[in-house]
């Protein structure tokens, strides 16, 4: 029996069934990219988000939710398998979490395994890595442009590369204008053609025979932020307020305050300052924050879309609707633009359920949450028993009553070599341990007393030891000081001898085989379509992971032997 036959078995006898599929819920499960809690529903007078805002008044809105990782890959790994970073030891962008632990059951795996079909749209997890088995069918983004840039800005890219020196590592991947306001409908941007691709799935799915669990993923506000033109027009840029504490913070050692590295990556911004080496000047500021502010109405639009498709369909009163994003974002406060840190504006993010049925629709929720929360509340309000491997804990009751008991305190993590930053956040307090990745030990500690200090503007390790000590103990319990390596479980070894190679697709419809490389990093894939053959040359050592874009083949192949008289053929697609 393969891998994932073995997950699938272990999870169908971890998690009988409580309720009937006949009485389950839908599920719409909308992930939202780079999207802090800059809304109408969270207090901004500023914004146009009436769609979100809508969803909030329908369910119930938390106030204090907090990701694991303020970074897109790792976020939304952890939220998807319901397990923490250091237990996925996936901190980063570049490594999947099928190679850091191999063994991982994703939400919608489980919920399949337990009679839901389940089917995924845009960005859920990071890109391009969608992870084919967690789905019933191939996973879709949306077509389209996302730029749609003219001649005229895409001469401009041209003349800036260049430029750049020949050692300059955007000279091959440099990226256009970060804003751009294209005159397209919402359709001719990719998240609005995925929007109407989930509408259309969902209209099929309403009258089959399981409930349906369907995550559809916008992808603004991510940069670069080029919605259509009517979202920009919503804003006048010149009335726009800035950052209100863009000075950095008292007291804080720079590898609190990250680099604002992405933004660097765009053709307009090649010069970006670091929080500590300059500021933004105000016209640039109120460009950022106008583009932003449009993306965010433009996803906003999205929702309402999904969410006026399920009032029309009648699916209003069967379909639990969760509204999450995978990390929150700074528009120029302390000298920060964009996320990758462990502060507040990072870690929190806006946090909706709607669940038909709960008696707490319209309240807010004031307790501590987490993202790998999310998993067992899905799974309680699925009517589906808890899998005892998830590391949050379900926040259903907080639907009846956004009082009751939840957890004390959340955590996040971001990775800043040689050093990894262990936060955690009270009701009162945030925490941060800057520990060496080699073995553990504290260089730098941060505090930031919340009950006067909500910006984050100062650092008062100094002055509560005691504090320290009692948040120190409780984060060690959770995230306990050890050596961190960033490389996968799954990676090739290198010096092997060369040998030939020949994969035979077996399987019928298309796998996708990838190389993994020693640092356990996916590199090249091929597509390999039924009965179709790739050649290759190799190393004995390497590894390669083959999974069918259907999600129902998956295998790890590892190079064992050097072939001397012609290549090797491997068969894929065989099931045992």
């Amino acid at each position: 029996m393969n891998s994932i036959l073995r997950i699938f078995a272990a999870a169908l006898v971890l998690a009988a069934s409580h309720a009937s599929a006949a009485d389950r819920p839908n599920i719409l499960l909308i992930c939202i990219d780079d999207l802090r809690t800059q809304l109408g529903c969270y207090g901004d007078k500023v914004v146009k988000s009436p769609n979100i805002d809508r969803l909030s008044e329908q369910g119930v809105i938390f106030d204090r939710c907090y990701v694991q990782v303020a970074v897109c890959n790792p976020s939304r790994a952890s939220m998807m398998t319901g397990l923490r970073p250091a237990t996925l030891n996936c901190y980063t962008l570049p490594y999947h979490f099928r190679e850091t632990k191999p063994d991982a059951v994703t939400m919608p795996q489980y919920l399949r395994s337990q009679g839901y079909h389940v089917e995924g749209y845009g960005k859920i997890f990071h890109n391009p890595w969608q992870d084919p088995r967690s789905w019933d069918r191939p996973h879709q983004f949306g077509s389209g442009d996302y730029r749609h840039y003219d001649a005229k800005q895409k001469a401009f890219i041209e003349k800036v590369r260049e430029s750049l020196p020949g050692d300059d590592w955007r000279k091959s991947n440099l990226r256009g204008p970060a804003t751009n306001a294209p005159d397209i409908t919402d359709e001719q941007h990719p998240d609005g053609a995925m929007t109407s691709r989930v509408i259309e799935r969902i209209r099929k799915l309403k009258d089959g025979d399981k409930p349906f669990f369907v995550a559809a993923g916008l992808i603004l506000p991510h940069l670069p932020w080029c919605p259509p033109k009517k979202y920009w027009d919503m804003y006048d840029r010149e009335k726009l307020p800035l950052a209100s504490n863009p000075d950095l913070p008292k007291g804080v050692p720079p590898v609190e305050l990250g680099t604002n590295y992405e933004f660097s990556h765009y053709a307009d911004l090649i010069d970006f300052p670091t929080p500590t080496g300059g500021r933004v000047s105000e016209k640039e500021a109120r460009r950022l924050i106008h583009g932003y502010l449009a993306s965010v109405s433009f996803a906003d639009a999205q929702v309402g879309r999904l969410l006026g498709a399920l009032d029309e369909m009648g699916l209003a009163e069967d379909t639990v609707v969760v509204l999450w994003s995978d990390h929150g974002y700074k528009l120029g406060e302390h000298g920060g633009w964009g996320k990758m840190t462990n502060l507040e504006l990072d870690t929190r993010v806006p946090f909706i359920i709607r669940d038909p049925k709960a008696k707490a629709n319209g309240k807010r929720c004031g307790r501590l949450v987490e993202t790998v929360d999310l998993f067992p509340t899905l799974c309680e309000l699925a009517g589906v028993k808890v899998p005892g491997f998830l590391e949050g804990k379900s926040a259903a009751a907080l639907l009846e009553d956004p009082a009751a008991d939840h957890i004390g305190a959340a955590f996040s993590q971001y990775v800043y070599r040689p050093l990894i930053g262990n936060s955690i956040r009270t009701a009162e307090w945030r925490y941060t341990e800057w520990r060496e990745m080699k073995d553990g030990s504290v260089k730098e500690r941060v505090l930031y007393d919340h009950r006067r200090d909500d910006s984050e503007d100062v650092n008062v390790a100094d002055q509560h030891p005691e504090i320290i000590a009692k948040l120190q103990a409780e984060l060690n319990k959770t995230l306990p000081p050890s050596p961190v390596s960033l490389r996968a479980k799954v990676h090739s070894k290198a010096g092997g001898p060369k040998t030939s190679l020949e994969f035979v697709n077996q399987h019928d419809g298309v796998v996708r085989l990838t190389w993994i490389d020693p640092s356990g990093r996916r590199g090249r894939h091929w597509d390999i379509g039924k009965d179709g053959v790739q050649p290759m040359g190799s190393f004995v050592g390497h590894v390669f992971v083959a999974e069918s874009l259907d999600g129902h083949y998956f295998e790890t192949i590892t190079v064992k032997k050097l072939q001397k008289d012609g290549p090797a053929v491997i068969e894929l697609g065989k099931t045992d």
